[in-house]
């Protein structure tokens, strides 16, 4: 390619102010520096061992927040044992009734109370002798005079046979479970041995309606005396300073008997 002078010239200036532009432009210019990359870190990490096994809960004890949700209450019946204090009644302790007519039995008169304790005395016993028939030897409101100590003038007293009927067989194998039941049906019974009251006095069974309304003094007394059936001894009236023992063990006390005010004053207790 062929220029002229001045042509060259013309290209020479303007290359020369084109460079020094590009140079002043390239000054002003700031390259960034290459960005720094995350540094690695070249520790190991620390491994943390799993339990394959279900922790246990941690016990804390804190105390109890009371809660307005209404809990269900459980109630556990509790089966009370009888205390000292309380009355624990043998199998038949029925209150009589207060029926005091006069009736005859055996060529004896009772009132009625008093035969309706026998056969309920009779039921519980279930023994050979008789007594509500050929075992009552002596009834109520009859004086016998001093052999008796006065306990038959009035109501609720009867005197009981133990020997076999039509004989003189004494059956003393009968007189514990007959004595029993008669205290159980509501008497004060009292075996009464061969000549112990006084000599040729018969060996008999002398009971006395506990609660009748119509018992004279004398049988009262044998009921609640100094030597009476509720202090534990045999009722035999004396001038002795030292009563007899019961020998059948002391009174045996109902409910209903307790409710008429009778009490166990034996020292059994």
């Amino acid at each position: 390619m062929n220029l002229k002078p001045d042509s060259f010239f013309r290209i020479v200036i303007l290359i020369l102010f084109l460079g020094g532009s590009i140079s002043s432009a390239c000054q002003g210019v700031s390259i960034p520096d290459k960005p720094s990359l995350p540094i690695k870190s070249t520790s190991v990490p620390s491994l943390t061992m799993i339990s394959s096994q279900t922790p246990k809960p941690k016990v804390v004890n804190k105390t109890p927040v009371a809660s307005n949700t209404p809990t269900e209450q459980i109630t556990v019946a509790v089966e009370a044992k009888p205390t000292r204090t309380e009355l624990v009644e043998p199998l038949g302790c029925e209150e009589p009734g207060e029926d005091y007519s006069i009736i005859t039995v055996n060529g004896f008169l009772l009132n009625r109370r008093t035969y309706l304790m026998l056969q309920h005395a009779a039921e519980i016993y279930a023994g050979e002798i008789e007594i509500i028939g050929y075992a009552i030897t002596q009834g109520s409101y009859h004086d016998n005079g001093a052999a008796s100590f006065g306990t038959h003038l009035g109501g609720g007293a009867v005197d009981l046979s133990v020997m076999r009927k039509g004989t003189y067989t004494i059956l003393y194998a009968e007189i514990p479970a007959l004595v029993n039941a008669l205290r159980v049906a509501g008497f004060a019974a009292w075996f009464r041995e061969l000549n112990e009251l006084f000599p040729g006095s018969p060996a008999h069974i002398h009971a006395v309606a506990i609660g009748d309304k119509q018992l004279s003094q004398a049988a009262a007394e044998q009921l609640t005396g100094k030597s009476g059936y509720f202090m534990g001894l045999s009722g035999i009236p004396g001038a002795s300073e030292t009563p007899t023992p019961d020998r059948f063990g002391g009174p045996i006390l109902c409910q209903w008997m307790r409710d008429a005010g009778y009490q166990d004053l034996s020292s059994k207790k």
